[in-house]
């Protein structure tokens, strides 16, 4: 009977300590003849190092590198992939057609040898028990070989066939929770879903992963002192069985104690609200991360460290020690950008992050380009759950080109912003004024608009995705009234999506489709209408050059919008990249209005602040047939 034993200790994480000892050498010195000076003797001690150094590496040199090849014959799968790394002669031919057996040299950092004919041959000699070993976790115990190795037309050529044979059967299996974790939900799932069962074929990876489950969702539960009593294999290997025995002791269920939060720019009251869970809950680690990660994106503190030690416990009560360090109060910001739809633009800003013990906000937002300048403010009330929600009232005031439109906006509102079944929400009630010109003169608009907007993104990486969407749903309107010209719905949805393709590739998509309803859609403001066209929308077209026109032929909006684009990219050199695209849309009087068409090509670049766009774009419903130059700074999402 062959017994493999594995005892485990807590599963907790241990701290090895490993103590090095340096002992003093030394080293017989000859004793030089009388007439020879200290300066001397070290002067030939270092002459003939040297020699010897020339020695052993001319001897490195004379060692001619022998080709090899490697051939593994009857298994495939994960097998194969394990006997592959865990075989030195296989490594060895693999580093070779990589170029990294050069013999020795003085620019030789790894100081790898030769692969010489005593080294093939020392390799071929570890092949067979390497094998078997390789084999094992995978519960092929007797495997038969056959192991070759020959010189042909001066390749050494290692051939290894490999008969599995019937694998190691699982007989008895006993899988133990002692304690009251083993009434927990997630301990019951992972006993009645493991893969180590009897009549099964033994794996030990499955016997692994049994065992990191138990210990992880003990742990997640409170069971912080769970231990492995027993932990065995026992491998028969003439008949190709073998038992497996597991018992852990859960040990008593922890929870929270005290919190404690060293701080003192905030009340105590509100600071507690960051925290999802209180004294007395389950000990969970999850919920410190969460809230350890709460505090740090409040931007009320710039350093939180979270103390929680086991061996201060009262009891099974675990004290949890929040240790802050306060960001400053004031925050500013400025910024230099461009765009071929913006030009030139400049923006700046000031954040208060705390104007008061309850963790008030307040936000001013400054921006000038030649299509907009705008100034804007925002009171920020954190409510319900604090780290993500918050009652924003708004006050702006801006001069836009929309279209062909020069409007000035003035605007006022409330919203609250939560999450909400997935998505962000935010409902609002807004006043606007917007004074603008279509060629009968200034006219004046004032709408009170209430809406929802929602918004979900999901994105494996935040500036650079390979996979991820987002999606934005925006419904608002108004009732004719004193205050509102006109009864009206505004209806948007918009989708982007990002898709990997290869290694280096990805597939882009965007769309966008959009609807107003209105009594008198003339009386709508420009802003509240539909244009498309722009680094944004259609490319190979203006800024918003895509919508009705009137009299004037200039762009007025229109009541209906359709957007969609097909972009592939590809990462030609670390950061440097190409695309290609379609783009497909324009914004009119009615959903059946012509669609206009663009393609073209792009030079793309991965910077610190999101991908940077060059693209060329010939439009293809333009009687001008003229290419354009879009140029853009941001994230695909």
């Amino acid at each position: 009977m062959c017994r493999t034993v594995c005892m485990d200790g807590p599963i907790e994480s241990q701290e090895r300590r490993l103590h090095v000892h340096i002992l003093d050498t030394h080293l017989p010195v000859a004793i030089l003849p009388g007439r020879f000076s200290h300066r001397m003797s070290c002067f030939i001690i270092l002459i003939l190092s040297f020699f010897c150094l020339l020695c052993i590496n001319a001897t490195g040199w004379a060692i001619a590198t022998e080709r090899l090849n490697v051939e593994i014959i009857g298994i495939t799968g994960d097998v194969l992939q394990n006997v592959e790394i865990s075989l030195s002669i296989s490594t060895a031919s693999k580093e070779q057609e990589a170029g990294l057996l050069e013999g020795f040299s003085f620019d030789d950092k790894e100081g790898k040898p030769a692969l010489s004919e005593p080294t093939i041959k020392r390799l071929h000699r570890l092949a067979p028990e390497e094998i078997r070993q390789a084999m094992q976790p995978f519960g092929y115990y007797e495997p038969k070989l056959d192991a070759q190795l020959e010189k042909i037309n001066g390749v050494w050529q290692a051939i290894y066939r490999i008969a599995p044979g019937p694998p190691t059967i699982l007989e008895r299996v006993e899988i133990r929770v002692k304690g009251k974790g083993g009434e927990e939900p997630p301990v019951t799932e992972v006993l009645t879903s493991t893969k180590i069962v009897s009549g099964e074929k033994l794996d030990h990876r499955a016997y692994q992963q049994t065992k990191n489950q138990l210990s992880d969702v003990l742990y997640n539960a409170g069971y912080i002192d769970a231990r492995f009593t027993q932990s065995e294999i026992r491998v028969y290997p003439p008949r190709q069985k073998a038992d497996i025995y597991l018992t852990v002791d859960s040990g008593p269920q922890f929870q929270f104690g005290p919190i404690t939060v060293e701080q003192d720019i905030l009340n105590q009251d509100f600071v507690d609200k960051f925290a999802t869970f209180k004294q007395g809950d389950r000990f969970d680690t999850s919920k410190l991360i969460d809230y350890q990660l709460a505090l740090t994106d409040s931007n009320y503190f710039g350093e939180v460290e979270i103390l929680a030690e086991r061996e201060n416990a009262i009891g099974t009560e675990i004290p949890v020690i929040v240790k802050t360090k306060a960001t400053k109060p004031r925050r500013y910001t400025a910024g230099l950008g461009f765009g071929t739809d913006t030009g030139p633009r400049v923006t700046a800003g000031a954040e208060l992050r705390r104007i008061n013990h309850r963790g008030h906000k307040v936000r001013f937002d400054l921006l000038a380009s030649s299509i907009e300048q705008s100034f804007s403010s925002q009171y920020l009330i954190p409510i319900k759950n604090v780290a993500t929600d918050n009652l924003a009232f708004t006050a702006s005031t801006s001069r836009v080109q929309e279209g062909d439109i020069d409007t000035d906006q003035f605007k006022l509102g409330a919203g609250i912003n939560e999450n909400w079944l997935g998505f962000r929400r935010r409902l609002s009630l807004t006043l606007e004024q917007e004074n603008f010109d279509i060629g009968d003169g200034t006219q004046t608009s004032t709408l009170v608009i209430p809406g929802i907007l929602l918004s979900r993104t999901y994105a494996d990486d935040p500036l650079f995705p390979r996979s991820g969407y987002s999606v934005n749903l925006d419904i608002h309107g108004g009732v004719e009234s004193p205050l509102t010209e006109t009864t009206f719905l505004h209806t948007s949805i918009s989708a982007r999506s990002v898709l990997p393709l290869t290694e280096r590739s990805r597939l882009l998509l965007r769309g966008e489709l959009g609807a107003i309803q209105a009594t008198t859609f003339s009386d709508l403001p420009p802003s509240q209408r539909f244009f498309a066209g722009g680094d944004q929308s259609v490319r190979g077209y203006g800024f918003q050059e895509l919508s009705p026109k009137n009299s004037d032929r200039d762009a007025i909006g229109g009541q209906y919008l359709t957007v969609a684009s097909i972009e592939a990219d590809y990462l030609i050199y670390k950061n440097f990249g190409m695309a290609t695209f379609f783009d497909v849309g324009n914004a009119g009087d009615d959903m059946l209005t012509s669609l206009k068409k663009g393609l073209g090509m792009g030079l793309r670049y991965r910077s610190p602040v999101g991908m940077i766009r060059f693209d060329l774009a010939l439009p293809l419903d333009d009687d001008a047939d003229s290419f354009r130059l879009h140029i853009s700074i941001g994230t695909d999402l």
